[in-house]
């Protein structure tokens, strides 16, 4: 799926709803409506989704600080990126980290 792939892609930008209406050519309806029963979530959703991903792997994998993971996977405020990791997995980023050390 195009908005899919543009997402897995763009994950570091800011990426607007409108610009998917018009990369896929549907309305923003139609757009929620198809990608939802694709992917199972939102496209924004799918989007928060990739950037913890993301995020975890670069926590892992280098020796960035939160705030320039943040800013790599499109958050220019560490506090916003910060609520929004911990909303979606129930831990803050150095929780995460602290967990992989300890295990």
């Amino acid at each position: 799926m195009l908005v899919k792939n543009y997402l897995y892609d763009n994950y570091h930008r800011d990426v607007q709803l409108r610009e998917l209406q018009q990369l896929s050519g549907w309305s923003k309806n139609h757009l929620l409506l198809i990608f939802r029963n694709y992917m199972g979530m939102s496209p924004m959703q799918y989007l928060a989704w990739i950037r913890i991903n993301k995020a975890k792997e670069l926590a892992i994998q280098t020796n960035l600080t939160i705030s320039e993971i943040a800013e790599r996977v499109g958050y220019s405020d560490v506090h916003t990126f910060g609520r929004m990791f911990k909303k979606k997995t129930g831990h803050s980023l150095s929780q995460f980290c602290a967990n992989l050390i300890h295990s």
